[in-house]
């Protein structure tokens, strides 16, 4: 007697293979069998109708490490179809920590992500690997499953702070065995945040010197490269360089091309990476799909005054001299820097996080509306406004070209990730304007890049959220539907699937997707969460 039989399933294995007509047989949390009228005795037999039935999703890049200690049931993601988050990105990971540089770290991940963890996690805010982050999770119980990344950003805070110099041979040996020590104990790799400090001091030596300790171990290094707009092209030669000699396997982080004058170099990126590609280098990447970013708002500044975070950028605005320079460097050509708001208007740029409530009516409005109603200047709302936030707050900015993004999703080497956190319909905070790309992602691949405009086929674009993904982390046994393969599947409409996630109203669930299971046990049935946890803490060890 088997667990459960889905009948009449239209198969999408997440090979990227043709889709086929099947039954499902799923015992104690594995596929057991996968073919035509399959008679065993069941405990469960659903008929699909001719619904697809894929291998649950892999968001190869996530932050919900920080987000999943208040929302363990991660409705924002599952709803999506996610089974698995690869967590840890972009440099800032909870662990590990030094209590003698805990200031220095507080500042580095205040923006980043530590404003989405409860404030009883922020008060014993000490662990000393990440490890034991991890295991609070899997007590408290988890919805998805986690594959961990560790931090560069992090791992430099904790030995050398915001020390912007090279590390010397015992920092560096002192980086290298705290890296060991997070891959011994089962993390996939490092990532690391290149336009964030204190990690953006790294310079090629020693990212390399980092990246061979990966190798060694078998894992991945992500990389949220130091640009994405002018200077992507220098970029992604450091990303090409660093896999290239080190012979680890590379991540890019969010592929892009930001800004109008930088719309069109996808096919010139594309040709680098696929150069690279062809003499064996492993440089894969992943994206989201739309049009604009989310990071926090010190990034709108100049590298020079917030290169010590939000409490140093705060106390430099009181300056009036400084504050001068900062606005003049802000709104100027030339810009010598990158500058993430160069040739957009102020309107194309929204804050959110908002945590005054006599600043909430801001929240999602963009920096002229905002401007306009305080009648300022629009830099000196932005500085007025992060000054009175603590820092601690996120801008979205409408930066890429859709035909860039098509081009992107296009090419057979591109995954997809969210970029954002797990919550639910109530938002990080009571409704606290987010990307909604923490709520569409998937769905809005499926409905509106395969269905509506035919970018991608449906077969590449489940490929690309779970087969492939897979196969970069070394997941023997998740990412496709085949016998003997872990129970994480999707069941869902290809017709009505869509994102309902939107910049004005983005704390919308998906429509379409009916039934995900998670290890084999149902944590969206009917549309609706069951409310189980049946995740884990997955380990490349």
């Amino acid at each position: 007697m088997i667990d459960l039989l889905i009948r009449n399933a239209r198969v999408i294995d997440g090979a990227g293979n043709d889709a086929f007509m099947a039954d499902i047989a799923v015992n104690q949390g594995r596929l057991v069998e996968i073919g035509p009228h399959i008679t065993l005795s069941s405990n469960r037999i659903i008929n699909v109708d001719g619904l697809v039935v894929c291998p649950g999703f892999i968001d190869i890049h996530s932050h919900s490490d920080w987000s999943l200690p208040r929302f363990p049931r991660a409705e924002s993601k599952v709803h999506q179809g996610v089974t698995t988050e690869v967590t840890g990105n972009c440099g800032a990971t909870p662990g590990p920590v030094s209590n003698a540089r805990f200031s220095d770290f507080a500042a580095f991940v205040a923006g980043i992500g530590g404003h989405a963890l409860p404030s009883d996690c922020q008060s014993k805010w000490k662990w000393s690997s990440l490890s034991a982050y991890y295991q609070e999770m899997v007590q408290n119980g988890l919805a998805v499953n986690l594959a961990p990344l560790v931090g560069q950003g992090t791992l430099r805070c904790a030995v050398m702070g915001f020390n912007a110099e090279p590390p010397d041979a015992g920092q560096l040996n002192q980086m290298q065995r705290l890296l060991q020590s997070e891959l011994d104990q089962g993390v996939f790799g490092m990532s690391a945040g290149l336009i964030y400090h204190p990690g953006a001091f790294a310079e090629l030596a020693e990212l390399i010197a980092l990246a061979g300790v990966i190798k060694n171990a078998g894992g991945i290094f992500t990389l949220h490269m130091r640009s994405e707009s002018h200077d992507v092209l220098t970029a992604i030669q450091e990303a090409v360089a660093i896999a290239e000699q080190s012979g680890v396997s590379v991540e890019i982080s969010h592929l892009k091309c930001e800004l109008p004058a930088n719309w069109g170099r996808s096919t010139e990126i594309l040709s680098v990476l696929d150069q690279a590609r062809h003499r064996g280098v492993q440089i894969d990447f992943d994206q989201y799909p739309y049009t604009a970013f989310c990071c926090g708002l010190l990034e709108i500044f100049p590298p020079w005054a917030k290169q010590q975070g939000p409490a140093a950028m705060i106390d430099l605005l009181k300056q009036p001299q400084l504050r001068q320079k900062v606005a003049g460097q802000m709104t100027e050509p030339p810009f010598d820097w990158e500058n993430p708001i160069e040739g957009l208007s102020w309107d194309q740029v929204l804050i959110t996080g908002f945590r005054h409530e006599s600043n909430r009516r801001f929240d999602g409005r963009d920096v002229q509306t905002i401007a306009d109603q305080l009648t300022l200047r629009p830099t000196e709302a932005i500085f007025e406004l992060f000054a009175q936030e603590q820092g601690r707050l996120s801008m979205i900015v409408f930066s890429m070209s859709e035909p860039d993004v098509e081009r992107f999703m296009q090419h057979p080497a591109t995954m997809i990730g969210s970029d954002g956190e797990a919550c639910n319909a109530e938002g990080i905070a009571p409704k606290r304007m987010v990307h909604p790309r923490f709520f569409g992602t998937f769905p809005r691949v499926l409905g509106r890049y395969v269905r509506e405009r035919k970018v991608i086929s449906l077969e590449t674009a489940v490929a690309k959220m779970s087969g492939l993904p897979a196969r970069k982390l070394g997941l023997a046994d998740r990412g496709c539907i085949q016998t003997g393969y872990i129970a994480d599947l999707v069941i869902f409409d290809p017709d009505t699937v869509i994102d309902m996630a939107s910049f004005d109203q983005p704390h919308q669930y998906p429509q379409g997707i009916y039934h995900v299971l998670v290890n084999g046990e149902w944590v969206i049935e009917g549309g609706q969460h069951t409310g189980r946890l049946p995740g884990s803490v997955l380990s490349r060890c």
